[in-house]
């Protein structure tokens, strides 16, 4: 299971949620041939967030998300598509 604290998201649902939003991140940039490092550029963060987001170890920002899809060109439906 994720490293998530579980003060951070008791639901399990919650859990399950964003380990799947790491999932599809990975998912979407592996098949764009985009590494990490190029994915925190174009996002304008540290790499460190996006590979945490990755992982599932944060619940990121429906903000984040959206530059991640944009950053990507897709749709941020397919990062949040359980």
């Amino acid at each position: 299971m994720s490293k998530i604290k579980r003060d951070k998201a008791k639901n399990p649902n919650d859990i399950e949620a964003i380990i799947g939003l790491g999932i599809n991140v990975r998912k979407q940039r592996t098949l764009k041939e985009v590494t990490m490092v190029q994915l925190a550029g174009l996002c304008e963060v540290e790499y460190s967030t996006i590979s945490k987001i990755e992982l599932g170890q944060v619940n990121t920002t429906i903000t984040m998300i959206t530059r991640i899809a944009k950053a990507l060109r897709i749709s941020p439906c397919l990062l949040l598509d359980n």
